[in-house]
C-alpha cells in the first residue's frame, strides 16, 4: 500500500516494472520471432556474429528467397536493436575505425566492459579484429521479468 501512494513503479531489488496492484508487469502484444532467432544463434554458435552472418543464417534456415532477403534483413535489424537498446540483452562490439561490428550476448561481457578471452581470440585470429571496451554504465537493464531470463 505504501508503495502505492509515494508512486513507486519499479521493484527495488531487480529493477523490474510493477503494475499498480504491485504484480510484475509483462509486455503486451506479440513477441518477435527473429529476437529469439537472434539469441538462439548466439547461443548455438558460442561466438560473436556479425549482422550479415545473422542474415545469411536466417535466410538459410527460414528458406526465403531473394526477394525476402530485405525484409529478411529489416527485421533482423529491428530485432537486433530491440534486444540491445531496450532489453540490455545483447552488445554491439566495434573496433575504432572499422564500421564493421560484431554481436556478443550480454552474459558475455564482464563487469569492466571486456569479452571473454575466448572471443577475443576468435576475433583476432579469424577476422584480425580488435575489440574495444563496451561502456557498461550505458547498457539498459531490463523492464519486464520476462527479460531477465
Amino acid at each position: 500500500m505504501l508503495r502505492k501512494l509515494k508512486g513507486e513503479s519499479q521493484d527495488k531489488e531487480t529493477g523490474v516494472l510493477l503494475t499498480q496492484t504491485g504484480s510484475k508487469a509483462r509486455k503486451r502484444g506479440p513477441k518477435s520471432v527473429w529476437g529469439k532467432f537472434i539469441l538462439e544463434q548466439l547461443n548455438e554458435k558460442n561466438q560473436p556474429l556479425r549482422y550479415n552472418d545473422l542474415i545469411a543464417l536466417a535466410m538459410a534456415v527460414k528458406g526465403s528467397g531473394a526477394k525476402e532477403h530485405s525484409k529478411v534483413r529489416a527485421s533482423i535489424l529491428n530485432s537486433a536493436f530491440r534486444l540491445r537498446a531496450i532489453q540490455g540483452r545483447i552488445v554491439t562490439v566495434g573496433e575504432d575505425g572499422k564500421k564493421d561490428k560484431f554481436i556478443v550476448s550480454r552474459n558475455w561481457v564482464d563487469d569492466d566492459g571486456y569479452i571473454r578471452k575466448s572471443d577475443l581470440k576468435y576475433l583476432s585470429e579469424e577476422h584480425g579484429f580488435t575489440p574495444k571496451r563496451v561502456d557498461v554504465s550505458e547498457m539498459p537493464q531490463a523492464r519486464y521479468a520476462e527479460d531477465l531470463v
